[in-house]
């Protein structure tokens, strides 16, 4: 996960606990109006010391929350563990004959956890102390009520709360580290299965796609080729004389001449065309979301840029190549396609080679036409 993902997740949790500060203002005001009904106070006297008075100072204490959080950003776990903690405390110090709301101060260590930093837990812990030795000190009713003992019994809650809050922290951090390394093995086994499958369907020599993957690939081309969805033509290309310039210039410079036509067949076609090499000084290119005319002019393209271009290790002469173009007719079927395209290359080798020849479905490799020339 990036640092800004984080980060945005972890403002979404921080606003999301400030809510439910507010949520809890509503809730403690909402409680006090239904002890209204009940308290033996006069109303006046219970609005003012129990609604009124905490009301106030809880709302300042949110605004100031919310205005800190807007300008001091990168401090706002801190932020809202002193927000819950000076809630919890005024709730407790304005209900200090209800002891069991003492317990309402171990509200930030809860709040700290959920940021899974010790740093935080232990400031949540000290503030918890702080705020529990400020009510004793503070608030005269409490520090008559409570005894000795239950200061001691408290002490040892905040104790037990704190070692219940470094032991989930512990924990989750242990589940974290395994979630991250069975992560980071699935990315690796995840990179090393893509980087096989790009190796098991690339030719070594010219980059391009192989027999295999081509194979793999018109399959699916022609079935959306069936249902009309995208339009599909195929252009065998095999290069001119090879076998002499084998024969005259070595296999290596027969490497580098496969090369330098796939390179230039790669430049000239779009993303979505594919390059393959089907075997041989022989290559196969499948054009799609382009109209027969784009398909030819691009083909074209390529045979005469791979024909203007010398080569060093020929001594400086060029070499052509010879294509054979087909459109793929719904329902023509994969070897159709590629049994039409071949004899159109055919008829370019016999023609004089250095040229591209239309293929016409439903005629003989004798009836096809030569549409391009040197």
């Amino acid at each position: 996960m990036s640092l800004s993902s984080f980060s945005n997740r972890q403002i979404r949790w921080n606003r999301l606990l400030l809510k439910g500060c507010w949520v809890v203002f509503l809730l403690s005001i909402a409680t006090e109006f239904l002890y209204l009904q009940v308290t033996e106070l006069p109303a006046a006297q219970f609005i003012s010391l129990y609604i009124v008075r905490p009301a106030a100072i809880m709302g300042v204490i949110l605004i100031a929350a919310e205005i800190s959080i807007r300008y001091f950003s990168k401090h706002h776990d801190y932020i809202l563990i002193t927000t819950a903690t000076l809630l919890t405390y005024t709730v407790t110090f304005v209900h200090s004959s209800l002891e069991y709301l003492l317990f309402l101060l171990f509200f930030p260590i809860l709040i700290s956890i959920f940021y899974f930093q010790y740093k935080k837990l232990v400031y949540a812990i000290l503030i918890t102390g702080v705020a529990f030795a400020a009510l004793l000190a503070f608030n005269g009713e409490i520090e008559e009520r409570m005894s000795s003992a239950g200061v001691l019994t408290m002490a040892i809650i905040l104790l037990v709360y704190s070692g219940i809050g470094f032991g989930i922290l512990a924990r989750g951090k242990e589940i974290l580290s395994h979630l991250r390394s069975s992560y980071e093995s699935n990315q690796e086994l995840l990179v090393r299965t893509i980087m096989m499958d790009k190796l098991a369907k690339t030719d070594a020599l010219t980059d391009t796609y192989n027999h295999m993957a081509y194979h793999e690939y018109t399959d699916y081309l022609v079935a959306q080729a069936d249902k009309e969805v995208l339009q599909l033509h195929l252009a065998i290309m095999d290069i001119d004389n090879f076998k002499k310039i084998n024969d005259t210039f070595g296999h290596k410079a027969g490497d580098v001449v496969l090369r330098k036509v796939a390179s230039i067949a790669r430049l000239k076609t779009g993303s979505n065309d594919f390059v393959a090499r089907y075997g041989g000084e022989e290559f196969v290119i499948l054009f799609t979301e382009k109209s027969f005319q784009e398909a030819f002019d691009l083909v074209e393209d390529i045979r005469k840029e791979i024909a203007a271009s010398s080569h060093d290790t020929l001594d400086g002469s060029n070499v052509t190549v010879s294509i054979g173009l087909n459109a793929y007719i719904p329902g023509m079927g994969k070897e159709e396609l590629f049994k039409l395209a071949d004899a159109a290359l055919y008829e370019a080798k016999r023609s004089g080679k250095n040229r591209t020849v239309i293929a016409q479905p439903e005629q003989t490799p004798q009836h096809l036409a030569a549409s391009g020339s040197c």
